[in-house]
């Protein structure tokens, strides 16, 4: 790292900061699967009202890497329930992460996830899960050696595609 990396909670004033970083994610992701990731033309300013949400809630955590006066990754979590069926049904779940491509190897990813299991464990949570793009070969392996491992594929199809038999 050219400096110190510091994790912190996020704050309204980081809005335009995350929101660049959310852009350079799903260019990231389109580009491995434009199908999946087809956005709408505003959708930037759908996800920053969405993140607005976020921020103003205390229930919800946006954590940002800042390197001096340049935030240079975040991620976002929240406990989550699953079905009434299970006998641990709490969990952390990870909505988003990412790391500028500048920034990435230097352990800012791995600060900021250790940041979010802290804050999970805070508040009771003994499970963290996390969805991650299966085109991705960025993320999926550093979420296996985040110590996370795949417990559930999630599978997709076009309904109108004929099944072959």
């Amino acid at each position: 790292m050219t400096g110190p990396v510091r994790v912190r909670t996020a704050t309204p004033a980081d809005r335009a900061a995350i929101g660049r970083l959310w852009q350079e994610l799903m260019d990231f992701h389109t580009h491995l699967d434009p199908e999946v990731f087809d956005l709408r033309d505003d959708a930037l300013a759908i996800w920053l009202d969405w993140l607005d949400e976020w921020l103003a809630d205390l229930d919800r955590v946006v954590l940002v890497a800042d390197a001096g006066s340049e935030v240079v990754g975040y991620i976002m979590g929240k406990p989550e329930e699953g079905p009434p069926v299970y006998k641990r049904r709490q969990y952390g779940a990870v909505h988003d992460t990412c790391v500028t491509q500048t920034w990435r190897r230097r352990g800012v990813g791995q600060a900021l996830v250790v940041a979010l299991l802290e804050w999970f464990r805070a508040r009771g949570l003994v499970e963290a899960q996390v969805g991650a793009a299966a085109r991705n070969p960025v993320s999926n392996p550093f979420w296996r050696a985040m110590g996370f491992n795949p417990h559930m594929v999630q599978m997709r199809r076009p309904v109108n595609a004929r099944t072959e038999t």
